[in-house]
């Protein structure tokens, strides 16, 4: 018999009952459809206490590492906290430092007890009803929370954390969310990622993860801009290639009036797709412009990346 907390209310679940059992016995709705696993429908997240490793069968990586797993194959062997897959919970978070990155991109980070992955998302609250989702580019075990954060006068959000939210003022992030984040495999793939603007953020925080956890197979980073002005972290990212033999760095830019060393000139996805015609074995990050990424995904699965390896992170300007 194990006891499951969830949403201040407490289910006893008998021994040989799954979760999803005893929620729907204690009148609390759960999705669910088929009951096999198959579906879906009923995934769950653990807060505290340890998931059976039946529940969490089919699952990706990305899901098993957060603690997601099927109610309707779980038989709990010890007290758990648990919630619903899609929970909007909200973590309080103190911003401790901004920074320009150049006149395009703002840098800011906040201190916050919320878990997250580098590479996922979350949203910023300005207030109950105004929030607005950025990509995480920082490490856990670095103890703040990291955001390149397009710089737009006019934007709700980004112009509040730039001229309006001071250090040691206070917001809300929302649970972070996403699947485009490192998980320890082999540490022998090659790993390609490829981003446009800001969707370098979740792209740094990978790569840095992965190098962290002694990734030892070569990492690809391709960061492109429409010119050179625009590409930022150059100075970083070029010392980080010099540190680590096996990472390498590739900034490209659309147009350039001169030529740069190392640079690469042209459109993002013709470079890579070029310059990466093979990609079996391969695990793809794809983060940026929408339009990018969805070609992207498709000549990386062309060319040999299984589907389950490509994980993306697309996103647009607010309207």
């Amino acid at each position: 018999m194990a006891v499951v907390c969830y949403s201040d209310t407490k289910v006893i679940v008998a021994e040989g009952d799954t979760l999803l059992f005893a929620l729907e016995r204690a009148d609390i709705a759960v999705p669910n459809s088929c009951r096999a696993g198959l579906c879906h429908s009923c995934l769950m997240v653990a807060h505290g206490g340890s998931v059976p490793a039946k529940a969490q069968q089919g699952l990706t990586p990305q899901q098993v590492a957060q603690n997601y797993f099927l109610a309707c194959q779980c038989y709990p062997n010890e007290d758990m906290e648990v919630s619903l897959g899609g929970s909007d919970r909200r973590y309080e978070a103190v911003l401790i430092h901004k920074q320009p990155l150049n006149e395009g991109v703002l840098r800011v980070r906040l201190k916050t007890d919320m878990p997250w992955f580098a590479g996922q998302y979350t949203s910023v609250w300005k207030n109950a009803v105004d929030g607005r989702s950025f990509s995480i580019a920082s490490l856990p075990e670095e103890g703040q929370i990291e955001f390149h954060i397009r710089r737009r006068p006019d934007g709700v959000i980004s112009s509040w954390l730039e001229h309006e939210l001071q250090e040691g003022d206070s917001c809300q992030l929302s649970e972070a969310r996403g699947h485009c984040f490192y998980t320890r495999g082999s540490g022998d793939e090659t790993m390609l990622l490829a981003g446009t603007g800001t969707g370098l953020a979740p792209l740094y925080g990978v790569a840095r993860q992965a190098l962290a956890s002694d990734h030892h197979g070569d990492i690809h980073l391709y960061a492109a801009s429409g010119s050179p002005d625009q590409l930022y972290l150059v100075d970083e990212l070029a010392e980080l290639a010099e540190r680590y033999k096996n990472f390498h760095y590739h900034p490209v830019a659309k147009r350039a009036t001169a030529p740069h060393p190392k640079l690469h000139q042209g459109d993002l996805v013709e470079i890579v797709s070029r310059r990466h015609s093979n990609l079996k074995q391969h695990r793809v990050y794809l983060c940026g412009a929408p339009s990018m990424v969805k070609k992207l995904q498709k000549l990386s699965f062309l060319q040999g990346a299984a589907m389950t390896d490509i994980l993306v992170d697309a996103f647009e300007a607010p309207a």
